[in-house]
């Protein structure tokens, strides 16, 4: 059980280093396989309570909007198609990610 070890380690070198905090942001919205139709669609994170920002298919990152709990990143999908939304969140010194991808139509 060497590995159990290692991973208490680790989740222990990771609580003294962002200070016990091991959320990491979550795509709410759209889920995994949703279609998104063109125009403005708002991405919804949840687990990141400071800053948080997003980029699309791989392009600069940008800030996202706090409120109702959730951090939020208005997105104006134009083009048709998969894309790559990525967020991030930055807890303590690092940050820590999330992607999803899904279709625009």
């Amino acid at each position: 059980m060497r590995s159990n070890g290692l991973l208490s380690g680790i989740i222990l070198w990771w609580s003294r280093t962002f200070g016990g905090k091991l959320s990491k942001p979550s795509i709410d919205y759209p889920q995994a396989g949703d279609k998104v139709t063109r125009g403005r669609y708002a991405v919804r994170i949840s687990g990141c309570a400071g800053e948080c920002q997003a980029a699309i298919d791989g392009g600069d990152w940008q800030p996202c909007r706090s409120a109702d709990g959730y951090c939020w990143y208005d997105w104006c999908p134009a083009e048709t198609g998969r894309h790559r939304i990525s967020v991030r969140a930055r807890v303590g010194n690092a940050w820590v990610k999330d992607e999803r991808t899904c279709r625009v139509v």
